[in-house]
């Protein structure tokens, strides 16, 4: 929003305050607000007034003027508007002048020179578009100085409000805010009061209309607007359109209060505030055709929607230069119901803006007053109607600040004379009490003030944070010990030569269905990127997108985890991923392989105390030969393997990486430590050479193993495993070395041997192994 200062002083006694002061206190203690100079350059541009106009002898689209720039002095000017009359006030760019970054010269039109230019609101870039030269109906003497004329190079206030603010989006609301932090009075503007009257009939269909008021002026003369109105519109960075729409665009800058004007002859019958209905349209004033529903409040007649409340009129009840009777509105709807159609719509404007931030009810009858003032000074007519529909009145909400309230907040108490002047000056209706102060939340505040604690923000800051001392804060210290539950995994991961990496959560679905994973469900409302819909619900896409982007700058070896959420519709996983590719090192030269990722995912079940077994899987985006499920109590948590060749080729890497993820909650899960006792006794050792079907998992042999032998074994491992002519189709030879001992006293050949043939017994039972 823009205000020029010119405009304020009307408001204020502002003599000897600068509007770079003015900035500075309202930056620090209200609205963030800049200082602007108004206008382009301008140099040796003029005011002047058209004597002659003659058609030009050989181009039937141009004309020439004769105008006078000065009390003896008149120059020749060719124009293209042929709307030019003699006696019309025009702005003139004399030869050799500036107008911005244009310089302006004698030109010769087929043998009519042109001693200057007749310039338009666009080309003096008060409107981004316009038709037709400027034309100024006042008396002003020939030869003034444009720039002082049409207001250039003053200064103009540029605020940034805030949502909550709306009581200044205004120059009253301004110019009471800069009332209090100055301390200085205000000045009264207002009109004469409107007396209910005449024949209008108001129908309030619906309670998100609290108040509507409806004026009927008759006999008006609807032209351009005077000079001052439209000076003060483009200061305002808005464009001028006729006097009677002009000065509700002008009130609504000065007042806050958004009118709109309807031409009362395209109106049939009485005037209905109402939801719209399902399958009505209406063409706003823009030239666009809206489709309504239910949840958009309009102005409508009987034959439909005339107007969308708050938001925009429509186009067909207009007003225009051949209106003579008018409809000037002033209301209240409900911010919430506005926020939604301007939403719905794609459309915000000066209205909408301002009722969406909350605008004074109690002032929408005073804001009309002025606007048919003004609009009987500049387009004449009689009032002839006036009507009030106030159907839910404002109820003061009473808020009381105790001063020990205050103090806790300002560390210091309030002086009772201060705060009676801040809030004055603020029009917030108080009572200093004892031990406090009572307010009344006043209409125009009603959408901000709501606690004690808003109330203490006015006084502090009016007075000026600045004004309050600043001290240390003292709090006490209380120690509290923070542990990270997964840094143990961490430095582990990174004691094996991995990097930590930590990718977004947000994902788009591309690799998920490459991958043949199940897309994600969970949904952004209201995401950053049209491509970040969904909150991952894998590891594994975000490790890939991390190897292929290392990829895409010449880094083809990569060893990397990470520890991140996944979101389900069951809720939330903390989960652990790796992904290894290439080389480990360079010298000795060694590449990443499957079974140091499984060593990982052992080591990680030890530093826990958790059993880790693997299983065989059969996930189709690994290779399916080089993969496997991870299992802790029993559980399976998560898996390990290579990624397929097909989609290494699809995704154009130039190394296979080697993937696991796990779900992390069954390693951390604490639980009773269990303790083993130390044999004192010496181990026995037996190498064993079985032969199983091809596709039996070791792990699951070695469990096996584990389980018929019980408290006897002490360790199982794998030594040797083939796979080939010598032992047969569909089968391979697994060697196993068993570390057998017992608690109670060294074990004997005979209890050995024992245990080997019932071993051997019970596995060709379960898992059809023999003996090689």
């Amino acid at each position: 929003m823009r205000i020029p200062l010119s405009w304020l002083v009307e408001f204020l006694d502002l003599d000897g305050i600068l509007a770079e002061e003015i900035a500075d206190r309202l930056s620090l203690q209200s609205v963030e607000a800049t200082v602007e100079t108004f206008g382009i350059e301008l140099d040796g541009v003029v005011v002047g007034r058209v004597l002659d106009v003659k058609e030009h002898p050989k181009r039937k689209d141009l004309l020439v003027a004769l105008v006078q720039v000065g009390e003896h002095t008149k120059v020749q000017v060719v124009t293209a508007d042929r709307n030019v009359r003699p006696g019309d006030g025009v702005v003139l760019a004399l030869p050799n002048s500036r107008v911005g970054d244009r310089c302006v010269t004698k030109r010769e039109f087929e043998g009519v020179t042109s001693e200057g230019m007749l310039l338009s609101a666009q080309e003096l870039g008060l409107e981004e578009k316009s038709e037709g030269v400027l034309k100024i109906e006042e008396e002003i003497k020939p030869g003034t100085d444009a720039r002082e004329v049409l207001g250039f190079g003053e200064k103009v206030i540029g605020l940034d409000i805030t949502p909550n603010r709306g009581d200044v989006l205004s120059v009253r609301g301004l110019a009471r805010d800069l009332s209090a932090i100055l301390d200085i009075p205000k000045k009264e503007v207002s009109a004469e009061p409107l007396e209910e009257l005449g024949s209008l009939s108001i129908e309030i269909e619906d309670e998100d209309c609290h108040r509507y008021r409806g004026v009927v002026v008759e006999g008006v003369s609807v032209r351009e607007s005077p000079l001052r109105i439209r000076r003060r519109l483009w200061q305002c960075g808005m464009k001028a359109i006729n006097n009677v729409v002009d000065i509700t665009n002008y009130v609504l800058l000065q007042e806050g209060q958004p009118l709109h004007a309807f031409d009362l002859d395209k109106l049939e019958g009485s005037i209905r505030v109402r939801s719209a209905r399902a399958g009505e349209e209406i063409v706003t004033l823009d030239g666009e055709e809206k489709k309504l529903d239910e949840d958009i409040l309009v102005i409508a007649d009987e034959k439909g929607p005339v107007a969308i409340a708050g938001v925009m009129g429509g186009l067909e009840s207009a007003v225009t230069y051949e209106t003579k009777r008018i409809l000037l509105e002033s209301a209240y709807f409900d911010p919430k119901r506005v926020r939604k159609a301007s939403k719905k719509l794609g459309l915000q404007t000066e209205s909408s803006y301002r009722f969406e931030r909350n605008v004074d009810i109690e002032r929408v009858d005073k804001a009309q007053d002025i606007a048919v003032g003004l609009i009987k000074d500049t387009a004449g007519g009689d009032v002839k109607a006036v009507r009030d529909v106030y159907v839910r009145r404002y109820e003061p909400k009473r808020i009381f600040l105790s001063m020990g309230k205050f103090i806790r907040y300002a560390g210091e108490s309030y002086k009772n004379d201060e705060a009676k002047r801040i809030l004055s000056a603020l029009e917030i209706p108080h009572e200093i009490k004892r031990c406090g102060i009572e307010v009344l939340v006043p209409s125009h505040r009603s959408f901000d003030l709501s606690r004690d604690v808003d109330i203490v923000e006015e006084i502090m800051r009016v007075k000026g944070y600045d004004s309050y001392p600043a001290e240390t804060l003292k709090l006490p210290s209380v120690g509290r010990f923070w542990r990270d539950e997964l840094l143990e995994v961490k430095k582990f991961l990174r004691s094996k030569g991995l990097s930590e990496v930590i990718n977004i959560s947000y994902e788009d679905t591309e690799l998920y269905e490459l991958l043949g994973l199940e897309r994600p469900t969970i949904e952004i409302i209201n995401p950053l990127l049209s491509t970040q819909r969904y909150m991952r619900s894998s590891l594994v896409p975000s490790l890939l997108r991390t190897a292929i982007f290392n990829e895409n700058h010449y880094s083809y070896d990569l060893g990397v985890f990470e520890l991140g959420r996944v979101f389900l519709e069951e809720g939330e996983e903390e989960r652990l991923g790796i992904l290894l590719k290439g080389k480990v090192r360079d010298f000795p030269q060694k590449e990443w392989e499957p079974y140091d990722l499984l060593e990982m995912v052992r080591g990680l079940g030890e530093m826990y105390g958790k059993d880790v077994h693997f299983d065989n899987a059969e996930i189709g985006f690994l290779h399916p030969h080089v993969q496997t499920s991870v299992l802790v109590e029993g559980k399976k948590v998560g898996f390990v393997g290579k990624l397929h060749p097909d989609l290494v080729a699809r995704l154009e890497l130039k190394k296979d990486p080697i993937l696991c993820e796990l779900d992390l909650k069954p390693f951390i899960e604490e639980r009773l430590p269990h303790y083993r006792a130390v044999s004192k006794f010496p181990p026995v050792i037996r190498d064993l050479a079985l032969l199983v079907d091809k596709n039996l998992s070791v792990s699951k042999l070695l469990n096996e193993i584990k389980s018929q032998l019980g408290d006897k074994v002490e360790d199982v491992m794998v030594f040797d495993l083939y796979a080939g002519e010598k032992v047969g189709e569909g089968k391979k030879s697994v060697g196993v070395r068993l570390v057998l001992r017992s608690l109670e006293g060294s074990l004997s050949s005979e209890e050995v041997n024992s245990s080997i043939e019932e071993l051997v017994r019970r596995l060709r039972e379960r898992l059809g192994v023999e003996i090689r």
